[in-house]
């Protein structure tokens, strides 16, 4: 893996969201392990063991898949990009939605490859920007990315079936009224004149529940266009799709059975993100 050489947002709207991302991850661990669990089980429960232990392995993956995404860097100067000769002569074929020039960087770009204002560099089968690690999501950041909302959506569920529990059978009495139900529609106001912990065991319960709706819907976004071999620009690339394992392959690598794992499991992609006109040959041939 190629390091960004600018890792820290570089947008206003990226800083925020990222820094209330690398903040709700620990805060909702400490919430979760030290006060939820103990309250359903007892502080001496060995309950409390084994729920640490899922926990724990939920908190690695959540952050080291959101740090991995943010560090990769997927531009177009991690790859040693040779212009075809029918494109580089004569300007032929640029401003196609194969090779195109981009007049911010000043270099011929490669199919599904896009300048992003915000990274200010143009980056290998560009998917989109990510206001909550601040980066865009391309070719050899994809894996990370896609692994780390699906471990969020696990850990966000996982956390809200507890909570639920917690807030409303076993301190029911404390929180089945009316006023926890305006407390969670206007949980930024109630701060300011509730600061007890009762609120804001609400405001991270209403994180959570939020959290596990976003993070399921992008997953099942874009899930289906991974499996389709597209990105959401294209929203449909049939001239890509090969096949949902294939296509799978194509975003997690050759080990994709394993890079679920962690992403220090080493998972070669099968492609070099830029002579998408020989894949697309081999798609036509497979069809």
């Amino acid at each position: 893996m190629k390091i960004r050489k600018h890792i820290l947002p570089r947008t206003l709207q990226d800083a925020v969201a990222t820094t209330f991302m690398a903040g709700i991850i620990p805060v909702t661990f400490w919430f979760e392990v030290y006060v939820v669990i103990p309250g359903i089980h007892g502080a001496d429960s060995v309950y409390n063991w084994v729920h640490l232990i899922p926990a724990v392995l939920l908190l690695f993956n959540v952050t080291a898949h959101m740090l991995a995404t943010v560090l990769c860097d997927t531009s177009c100067s991690t790859e040693l990009i040779s212009t075809p000769p029918n494109i580089a002569s004569a300007g032929a074929g640029l401003g196609s939605k194969t090779w195109h020039l981009c007049a911010t960087c000043e270099f011929v770009a490669p199919p599904r490859s896009w300048h992003c204002a915000s990274c200010r560099t143009c980056i290998l089968k560009r998917d989109h920007h990510c206001v909550f690690t601040g980066c865009c999501i391309g070719h050899k950041n994809h894996r990370y990315f896609i692994l780390f909302v699906a471990y969020l959506f696990v850990s966000t569920l996982y956390a809200s079936v507890l909570n639920n529990y917690f807030l409303w059978f076993v301190r029911g009495e404390e929180f089945r009224n009316w006023t926890s139900l305006v407390k969670i529609v206007f949980p930024l106001a109630m701060l300011m004149i509730d600061i007890s912990s009762k609120q804001y065991y609400l405001v991270i319960y209403l994180i959570n529940m939020v959290g596990v709706m976003f993070t399921g819907v992008l997953l099942v976004y874009h899930g289906r266009l991974i499996l389709t071999g597209a990105v959401v620009h294209e929203r449909k690339a049939p001239e890509y799709d090969m096949g949902p394992g294939e296509n799978i392959r194509m975003v997690l690598g050759n080990r994709w059975y394993l890079a679920w794992l962690s992403p220090f499991v080493r998972s070669d992609l099968p492609h070099n993100g830029v002579n998408w006109d020989t894949l697309q040959k081999q798609t036509l041939k497979s069809k």
